[in-house]
């Protein structure tokens, strides 16, 4: 009896990986698709907002290595509701609106990056001075990953036309200029692991990778980025 009880445990147990590493993120990753804040995947980050949502966040990864993926939440009034789930493949940005219902209102991320993973990862607090930046008529609020460091970029281009003309066609001056009126911001760096590999295959040991300014979050493993907010 005490054999087939153990035998028992290990078949459940063999048939509960491809539960745990399969479908569960795959169901967060269904949900974040379908969640009511996401742009469609060929939005390319430049959406018109909804009715009703006035703030955008948009994030890009230009870090090559796979995709990055930061499963989001909005904290407000001693409660919080799930937000947005991006999966940023490198050089594609995706976009999400929201509208603020109470103050404050704090959207926070788990980052997760080959084999890397943050906790608490701050895009939107309601009461920094950046927040106004992040509605849709002015520019709303871009993250950008890059080399190990993550920045915010707030403003937007501003199309402005010389006034005054002469007869005849306009001269250079008076033609349509650009102004760039940006800023992009160091946030902080995330966290990176480089390994050494036996056989080029099994990492041996494995190190984090010197940073030059605080993490953007607080560094967790792989158990808790899928089980725990």
């Amino acid at each position: 009896m005490e054999q087939k009880k153990k035998h028992m445990l290990r078949r459940l147990t063999i048939i509960s990986i491809p539960f745990v590493f399969v479908a569960i993120p795959s169901v967060v990753i269904i949900v974040g698709m379908l969640s009511p804040h996401a742009t469609s995947p060929g939005s390319g980050g430049s959406a018109p907002a909804p009715p009703g949502q006035n703030h955008s966040l948009s994030m890009l990864s230009t870090m090559t290595g796979g995709q990055m993926i930061l499963s989001c939440r909005a904290d407000f009034s001693g409660n919080w509701e799930y937000f947005h789930y991006f999966i940023l493949d490198p050089y594609k940005p995706r976009q999400a609106f929201f509208q603020p219902q109470v103050h404050p209102y704090i959207i926070y991320c788990k980052w997760g990056y080959m084999g890397n993973f943050l906790q608490n990862v701050v895009v939107f607090n309601s009461s920094a001075g950046y927040a106004p930046q992040c509605r849709v008529d002015n520019g709303g609020c871009r993250y950008l990953f890059q080399d190990g460091h993550m920045f915010r970029v707030t403003g937007k281009h501003d199309a402005t036309t010389t006034v005054g003309t002469v007869a005849g066609a306009p001269s250079p001056a008076q033609a349509a200029t650009t102004r760039q009126r940006r800023e992009k911001t160091m946030v902080g760096d995330v966290v990176l692991r480089e390994c050494r590999h036996v056989m080029g295959l099994f990492p041996a040991e494995c190190w984090y990778r010197k940073h030059d300014h605080e993490y953007v979050g607080k560094i967790i493993g792989r158990w808790k980025w899928w089980f725990n907010y």
